[in-house]
């Protein structure tokens, strides 16, 4: 879909165009982010957003143009950094800036690949929220390793295991057809087992609730949602009983 690989066989539509056929077409209303930076080193991030911003808008309204390009580098959070060269950019800015490439001028069609492989945590869900806003009006194809990046920003999530697609579907649709509850993560005040947490879910929520892992300071459990009613009260009573659990 990219042209980064020649098909085998099949064919590709994209807003009723052949691809194969218009491919250079197509290219002017797709943006692509590959999973590793393509960059220019000696060039800014301004640079970059004028020049692929140029490339694939037909509409080069200047005024236009230094809106687009200053509201998306301020919304990936590399503005400040928008007159270093990408060469010096740390390897989560330059990952930001691939974003932000791919969404430039206009693209109706984009694609990532592991846009958010990298990034640190506060980075990770500022470009979270940036592509949540940005995916209005625009197909984006997205793929990730991250669960939860697919949960925030997938409205349709398709799961791949060895190399086709195995479901498809909603966040909800597939969590109600193939979850088998909640995870829920404790750090213990010690790093010796503890015999006191699994009986109390167990007495407090139901015997179903097992544990996954204990390993150091930190304690897993699974507890089905069938339990899902119950929680309100549950995690009241359970703040009350930390300390001696």
């Amino acid at each position: 879909m990219t042209g980064l690989y020649e098909p085998t066989q099949g064919e590709i539509e994209m807003f009723g165009i052949n691809m194969h056929e218009e491919f250079e077409y197509c290219r002017k209303f797709m943006g692509v982010c590959p999973q590793h930076d393509v960059l220019f080193e000696l060039l800014t991030p301004q640079e970059h957003m004028e020049i692929f911003y140029d490339f694939k808008c037909e509409d080069r309204d200047p005024v236009k143009k230094r809106i687009e390009i200053a509201k998306l580098l301020k919304d990936l959070g590399v503005a400040d950094k928008k007159n270093d060269l990408a060469g010096q950019l740390s390897g989560g800015n330059q990952r930001k800036l691939s974003v932000g490439l791919a969404l430039c001028g206009g693209s109706k069609f984009v694609v990532f690949d592991e846009p958010t492989a990298g990034m640190d945590l506060s980075a990770r869900r500022q470009t979270w929220t940036a592509l949540r806003e940005y995916k209005k009006d625009r197909i984006i194809l997205l793929t990730t390793h991250y669960m939860d990046e697919a949960d925030i920003l997938g409205d349709r999530i398709g799961i791949m295991s060895a190399g086709s697609l195995v479901c498809l579907g909603s966040s909800m649709f597939l969590k109600r057809k193939y979850g088998v509850g909640y995870n829920m993560t404790m750090l213990k005040t010690s790093k010796e087992p503890n015999d006191l947490v699994m009986p109390y879910f167990v007495r407090k929520l139901g015997p179903e609730c097992k544990k996954i892992s204990e390993i150091q300071s930190e304690i897993t459990l699974q507890i089905p949602k069938e339990y899902s009613d119950k929680f309100k009260k549950f995690f009241s009573q359970f703040d009350h009983d930390l300390e001696k659990l």
